[in-house]
């Protein structure tokens, strides 16, 4: 094998050894966000300058939010978040721009989720009991109306 084609097949096998990277959402750039002022943008400016939001909570003041976040993933295991941006946009009653907060994956907060099921009660009923209890249930066709 000649020098140039071990070098082309080396390069070749690194580039395949890179992971594959997923982009969620879209930030809008710096220059966009700073543009953007407290008590003086509306959300009709924001809107204008930034774009419409992924989310909007409606709590206490009605915030904007704007996520980003990017994520890796090795052959068959689940995907790796391995970036995130958050801008948060609130807004006060007189819907001008109250507050902007830029968050990343250092702010994050890990929060446990309850595994337990509910048990619903009512009847428990095996497949024949579904399939008999429908017996004499409905009119036959010539009855109908």
């Amino acid at each position: 094998m000649s020098k140039i084609t071990f070098i082309f097949f080396s390069i070749f096998l690194l580039a395949s050894c890179s992971l594959p990277t997923n982009q969620i959402g879209d930030m809008p750039s710096e220059k966009r966000i700073s543009a953007i002022k407290s008590g003086k943008h509306t959300k009709e400016d924001v809107s204008r300058l930034i774009g419409s939001p992924a989310h909007i909570t409606l709590f206490q003041e009605e915030s904007w939010i704007y996520v980003e976040s990017k994520e890796q993933q090795r052959a068959f295991l689940a995907p790796k978040e391995t970036n995130r941006k958050v801008l948060v946009i609130t807004f006060d009653a007189n819907n001008t721009v109250s507050k902007i907060s830029q968050l990343d994956m250092s702010d994050a907060i890990n929060v446990p989720y309850d595994t337990d099921v509910t048990k619903s009660y009512g009847k428990d009923l095996s497949v024949w009991d579904e399939l008999i209890g429908n017996f004499g249930r409905f009119p036959a066709k010539n009855q109908q109306r």
